[in-house]
C-alpha cells in the first residue's frame, strides 16, 4: 500500500524522540515482519516484550518505534536519529490507533457489527452473513470460521484463531471498502476487546449472545470476563441482547443509553421462539416478531441454534429490513463449518461435528442430538490443554447419564500432559463404573476408536476443537483435518472391508 504521512502529535498523547512526522507504509507488532518503511509497535506478549526486539525492527527497515519505556526509547534515538521514537502510555491502544489511520479508518465507511459471547458469536455471524448477504447487502465477516468477503473465503493470514489483532482487522476492513462492500461482522472476544484490538471501532450494532464461565485463565474472574465484554456495547450505537441470559442481560438492559432490541426463548422480549420442534430436515417454531407471529421453518438445528437465529433477525430488524424481507432468505439460511455438521458419507452410523468445548455448549449440542433418532450414542469429548484446567472435569459432569459410549480425548495441548489433561476430565465422573467411558490421548485416535464402538443405527458425536486448519502442540501450530481423519478411517476401513471380501 501507498505509504501514508503520519503527524505523530496529532494521532498520540506522548513523548516523541526524533522527526514528528513519517511515511508510514505498514504497522507491526512482530519485528520479524517489520520492513522498510514500516512503524514497529512494542507489545508486551505472555512470553516476549517487544522492547526487547527495537533493534532487530530497526535493523528491518521499521522507521518508526513505538513503546512504553521511555529511557530506552531515548536511548534508541541518540544512536538513530533518523527514526522517530514515541512513548505512549499503553502500546496496544497505540498500535489500533495508529493502524486505523494508516488504512484511513476503514470501519468508518463500513455498518460495522461486534458479536460477543461465550458461545454461539461463530454461529450468529454466519447466519447474519447468510442473510445480509442474501438481502442484497454486501457483507463480510471475521472470525473463527475465517475471514470472508461477501462471496467467499479470502487469503488472508489470521494470526489469531478468532479476533484478528488491530492491524490485521484495519487491513481487511480497507480490503472490504475497496470491494465497495456495505457491512462487516467482527466476532469479538473478551481478550480482544481488553487488549484494545477493537479501540478504534465505533460499532453500530453490538450483539450478546450469553455469559459462561471460560478464559478464566486470562481474566481471572468471572466478574471481570463480563466486564471485559461490557466495555463493547460502550463503543457501539445499539445493542442486541438475549434476555434468557441470567449473567449479562440486566446489566446490559439496564445500563445501555442506545437502541436495544431482545431476544429469547424462556423470557419474554422484542423477538421471541417457541413451539420448537427439531428434526433431521431442520427446526419448526412460530416466531414473534415485536408482537406479531410467524410460523417458520429453517434448516438449522437445536433449540439453542434457534436463540443465534434470533439474534441475527434482530439485528436485521435493527438495520431496518422487514419481517417479509428477512423470511423470505431464511431457507438458504447458512451454518459455519463446524457448527451442528452432519458428515455425509457411507458410514452404517451417523457422524456429527460440533464445535463444543465449553460445559454449556456440550450441553446444548448433546441436547439437540436427541431429537435425532439413533439406537446408541457415542460422543467424544475433550479437555483443552490450552485452557483453564478447572473446566475440564466440567465436561465429564455435562456428558455424564447423557451418552452410551464417551470417549475422552485431548485438545489443543500445547505444553500440557496429555494425560493429565485427560485425567483433569475423568475427575468429573460421578459414577465412572455405572458409565461406558473411554480414553484415547490423541484426538485422531479418540475419533477412529468411537468409530470402532459404532455399529448400525448408531450417532458419534465428536466435540471440541476439531476444525480451524491446526492443532497446537508445545509451541507449533500442527497441521490438522478433521475430516480428513474421518476420511482416512473410511478409506482403511471399506479397503480392508474389499480385501476380506475378495479373500
Amino acid at each position: 500500500m501507498t505509504n501514508k504521512e503520519v503527524i505523530f502529535k496529532n494521532l498520540f498523547l506522548g513523548t516523541i524522540y526524533g522527526p514528528g512526522s513519517q511515511y508510514v507504509s505498514s504497522v507491526v507488532y512482530d519485528s520479524r515482519e517489520a520492513e522498510e518503511g514500516d512503524a514497529f509497535v512494542c507489545i508486551a506478549g505472555e512470553k516476549h516484550d517487544g522492547h526487547l526486539f527495537i533493534e532487530q525492527a530497526i535493523q528491518n527497515g521499521a522507521n518508526t518505534i513505538i513503546g512504553s519505556e521511555s529511557e530506552k526509547l531515548h536511548m534508541y534515538s541518540t544512536f538513530y536519529n533518523h527514526i522517530s521514537f514515541i512513548c505512549v502510555p499503553e502500546t496496544r491502544t497505540a498500535l489500533a490507533q495508529l493502524a486505523s489511520t494508516i488504512y484511513d479508518s476503514p470501519s468508518n465507511s463500513l455498518y460495522t457489527i461486534g458479536v460477543t459471547g461465550t458461545n454461539g458469536k461463530t454461529t450468529v455471524s454466519s447466519f447474519l452473513y447468510s442473510l445480509l448477504n442474501d438481502l442484497r447487502m454486501r457483507t463480510g465477516s471475521l472470525g473463527t470460521a475465517g475471514i470472508w468477503d461477501d462471496e467467499k473465503k479470502t487469503e488472508f493470514k489470521q494470526t489469531v484463531p478468532t479476533t484478528p489483532e488491530a492491524p490485521d482487522i484495519h487491513r481487511v476492513l480497507h480490503y472490504f471498502r475497496k470491494r465497495e462492500m456495505n457491512t462487516a461482522i467482527i466476532e469479538s472476544t473478551s481478550i480482544a476487546i481488553e487488549q484494545k484490538r477493537l479501540a478504534t471501532i465505533h460499532f453500530d450494532v453490538a450483539v450478546h449472545t450469553n455469559l459462561t464461565p471460560e478464559h478464566l485463565e486470562f481474566h481471572g474472574t468471572m466478574e471481570a470476563y463480563k466486564q471485559a465484554k461490557m466495555k463493547l456495547f460502550d463503543q457501539s450505537k445499539s445493542a442486541i441482547v438475549n434476555a434468557d441470559d441470567p449473567q449479562m442481560a440486566e446489566e446490559l438492559i439496564r445500563s445501555f443509553k442506545g437502541t436495544l432490541i431482545t431476544y429469547g426463548i424462556e423470557e419474554p422480549a422484542d423477538i421471541f421462539a417457541k413451539e420448537i420442534r427439531t428434526t433431521l430436515e431442520g427446526t419448526s417454531f412460530k416466531l414473534r416478531l415485536f408482537g406479531k407471529d410467524y410460523h417458520m421453518h429453517a434448516p438449522i438445528f437445536g433449540t439453542y441454534n434457534v436463540s443465534n437465529f434470533l439474534a441475527a433477525v434482530a439485528v436485521c430488524c435493527q438495520m431496518g429490513y422487514s419481517a417479509e424481507q428477512i423470511l423470505s432468505v431464511v431457507s438458504t439460511i447458512q451454518s459455519p463449518e463446524g457448527r451442528f455438521q452432519i458428515v455425509e458419507n457411507d458410514a452404517p452410523f451417523q457422524i456429527v461435528l460440533d464445535y463444543a468445548h465449553t460445559p454449556d455448549a456440550l450441553f446444548h449440542i448433546l441436547s439437540a442430538v436427541r431429537h435425532i433418532p439413533y439406537r446408541n450414542l457415542i460422543v467424544m469429548i475433550t479437555g483443552v490443554g490450552l485452557r483453564d484446567p478447572k473446566k475440564r472435569p466440567l465436561m465429564a459432569e455435562v456428558a455424564e447419564g447423557l451418552a452410551d459410549e464417551i470417549v475422552v480425548s485431548v485438545d489443543q495441548p500445547g505444553h500440557a500432559d496429555r494425560q493429565e489433561v485427560v485425567n483433569d476430565v475423568l475427575k468429573g465422573f460421578k459414577d465412572p463404573a455405572a458409565s461406558r467411558i473411554h480414553s484415547v490421548l490423541h484426538r485422531e485416535e479418540a475419533i477412529h476408536y468411537a468409530f470402532d464402538l459404532a455399529e448400525s443405527g448408531d450417532l458419534v458425536l465428536l466435540t471440541g476443537i476439531g476444525f480451524g486448519g491446526y492443532q497446537v502442540i508445545g509451541d507449533e501450530k500442527v497441521p490438522y483435518s478433521e475430516m480428513q481423519v474421518i476420511e482416512d478411517y473410511f478409506e482403511k476401513f471399506f479397503c480392508n472391508k474389499q480385501a476380506l471380501c475378495e479373500s
